[in-house]
C-alpha cells in the first residue's frame, strides 16, 4: 500500500484525534476561535501529521498503526493551538500579561529562505518524537476527561488558574476545582507543589528537546 492510498484510509483519524482531545467538533471550533485559529487549521494539523506518519509507515506496526497516529496528532493541535494564541512564538514561560504588553511590527516566518505568511519559525518540530514524548503523558492523564486533561496540560505549561480561564472560557473557581479534582484522579495522594513540578518537568523536557537542548 502506498503512502497516498494510506492517507486516504486513514485520514478519518483526523476527525476522531479532534472529538478525543477536545470532546465534539463543535467544541474544537470555539477553542480554535479563542486562539487566533479556524476548526480547518486544526484539521490541517491533523492531516499533516498523519501524511508524515504515512510516510514512514512500518507495514510490520500495522496494528499499532492508529494509536501512534491519534497520539501525536493530538499533542500537535493542542501544541499549535498553544503557538496560535499569540501572533508570534515566544516561551511559555512569559504570562499572557507580558505577551500583551510587547509591541512588534512585522514577523517574517522564513522557511527554506523563503517568508510565509508572516511568521518566523523558531525551530523545526520532529514529528516523530513529540508522538513519542506525548505517550507519556497520554498515560499518565488516561483516568481524566478531555476538559480535565486540557486544565492540566495548561497548568503543566505555566498558565495561571485565570489565564487558563480565559483561555477556556470558565470560571476560575471552576478552572481549580476541575484541576484539583484532575489531579486526585491521577494520584489520590498527591501534593499540588510536586506533581505540578511534574508536569512543568515533562513539558519543559518536551520543549528542550525539540529545541536540541540537553536537560
Amino acid at each position: 500500500m502506498t503512502a497516498e492510498e494510506l492517507f486516504e484510509e486513514k485520514k478519518y483519524l483526523v476527525i476522531a484525534a479532534i472529538k478525543q482531545r477536545f470532546g465534539s467538533i463543535t467544541r474544537a471550533g470555539q477553542i480554535a476561535e479563542m486562539n487566533n485559529m479556524e476548526l480547518d487549521d486544526l484539521m490541517q494539523v491533523g492531516r499533516m501529521h498523519l501524511w508524515a506518519c504515512c510516510m514512514k509507515h512500518d507495514a510490520e506496526r500495522a496494528e499499532t498503526f492508529n494509536a501512534y497516529v491519534m497520539k501525536g496528532m493530538k499533542w500537535a493541535m493542542s501544541d499549535e493551538l498553544h503557538m496560535k494564541g499569540t501572533p508570534f512564538k515566544v516561551s511559555r514561560k512569559v504570562s499572557h500579561e507580558e505577551k500583551n504588553q510587547i509591541n512588534i511590527h512585522s514577523i517574517d516566518f522564513h522557511q527554506d529562505e523563503e517568508t510565509v505568511n508572516g511568521f518566523y519559525a523558531v525551530s523545526p518540530i520532529n514529528v516523530e518524537e513529540e508522538a513519542l514524548l506525548s505517550v507519556e503523558f497520554e498515560e499518565v492523564t488516561s483516568v481524566l476527561e478531555e476538559r480535565e486533561k486540557l486544565i492540566i496540560l495548561h497548568v503543566g505549561e505555566g498558565y495561571t488558574e485565570r489565564e487558563i480561564a480565559v483561555k477556556l472560557g470558565m470560571g476560575r473557581s471552576t478552572v481549580n476545582t476541575k484541576k484539583n479534582e484532575a489531579f486526585l484522579k491521577i494520584n489520590p495522594d498527591y501534593k499540588p507543589l510536586n506533581l505540578r513540578s511534574f508536569f512543568l518537568g515533562k513539558r519543559r523536557n518536551m520543549r528542550n528537546r525539540q529545541l536540541g537542548l540537553t536537560v
